[in-house]
């Protein structure tokens, strides 16, 4: 049925189609009997017929909204329904017979009201039918619908929590850095005071970056890598000569979106559990590249890795649980979040994910 039809004509739509196939019906039952019908009757009254329940059709509409069966003292409405059904299915018939009946088989006109009502109370279980074919599909319409609107309610609530759920782990997330960063800081005050104004200053800089994209839940890679390099500004501070970043970012990936602030938590990772635990120089890889719809990357350290014993197991931390809690929910199972040992020693941390282009 064409949606953008009033809901009046889908009425006599439905109930014109409805006629017709009686009519076919009623067409060749009376052609195997002693009077048969032309097509001309047969079609004439039951579409006839099917009209008149198309007018009284608003009615048991309204008496379905006005006394669902599903409400307490439900009983009390089907008695309500079964009188209505009894009701106007006598009237649907009495009408007929009064102005139809005539028209088509002027011998078979009833002459007395008594007559009308007699053969209307005849076919009274006709009546009934017709009144419970349209009582039944309101009420399945309602079902329809209000299961469709409780799809769509839940759908909204999980789309709700996991906003609320991400933008708790972010919030998370920011006071987490910005603790490290600042106890670095008190460390410096008063050793060595102008290193400690510039962590100061970067810090200024990468949160003001930061409260500009707040409560958006994915950036292109460009933006990552840009606040990434804000922070390794403040890492650089602290570390002095023994920290050297590498990136190798094909130019393709940069505009692949990504969790807003996933890599920094596996940065800081690698620069507490693996650069500062070696007395010489720390080097830091950044890699990440595009290909068959996925974006791949990875973070690798020159650190002393993990022991090769048995699984390799780390502990995640506040970042890395985060940052796999934030992954789960904004890409479900198709993201990979791994750790192993380097090939060329030290730590690499894997990421995954689905490739999404910025406009």
């Amino acid at each position: 049925m064409t949606p953008g039809l009033p809901r009046w004509a889908k009425i006599w739509l439905l109930w014109t189609l409805f006629g017709l196939i009686t009519a076919v019906q009623t067409h060749y039952r009376a052609s195997m009997g002693e009077n048969p019908f032309t097509w001309w009757q047969s079609v004439t009254a039951e579409v006839s017929f099917a009209w008149i329940w198309a007018v009284l059709t608003p009615i048991v509409l309204a008496l379905a909204t006005r006394f669902p069966l599903n409400r307490p003292h439900w009983w009390r409405n089907v008695a309500l329904h079964l009188t209505a059904a009894v009701a106007l299915g006598i009237l649907s018939k009495a009408l007929w017979d009064a102005t139809m009946l005539p028209l088509l088989f002027p011998a078979k006109r009833l002459e007395t009201l008594d007559a009308v009502l007699r053969m209307a109370l005849l076919s009274l279980d006709y009546g009934v039918l017709q009144y419970g074919i349209v009582l039944l599909s309101q009420i399945a319409r309602d079902y329809l619908k209000r299961a469709e609107r409780d799809r769509l309610r839940a759908t909204q609530l999980e789309v709700e929590l996991a906003r609320a759920q991400l933008q708790a782990l972010k919030m998370q997330l920011h006071p987490h850095f910005l603790f490290n960063t600042l106890n670095t800081i008190s460390e410096l005050v008063h050793s060595d005071p102008g290193t400690a104004e510039r962590m100061v200053i970067r810090l200024s800089e990468f949160l003001r970056l930061t409260l500009d994209h707040m409560g958006i839940p994915e950036v292109p890679l460009m933006v990552e890598i840009d606040f990434l390099k804000r922070y390794l500004e403040i890492e650089q501070i602290r570390f002095e000569e023994r920290l050297q970043v590498t990136w190798e970012v094909d130019a393709a990936a940069l505009y692949g979106r990504v969790p807003n602030l996933v890599l920094q938590p596996i940065v800081e990772n690698a620069l507490k559990h693996g650069l500062s635990q070696i007395s010489g120089i720390g080097t830091l890889l950044i890699r990440a590249k595009s290909g068959g719809g996925r974006l791949l990357l990875k973070v690798i350290d020159n650190g002393p890795g993990v022991p090769q014993k048995g699984t390799i197991r780390i502990k995640e931390g506040v970042g890395l649980a985060n940052t796999r809690r934030r992954l789960d929910q904004v890409y479900g199972a198709d993201h990979i979040l791994s750790f192993s040992n380097a090939a060329s020693g030290g730590f690499e941390v894997t990421i995954e994910l689905p490739l999404r282009l910025s406009p």
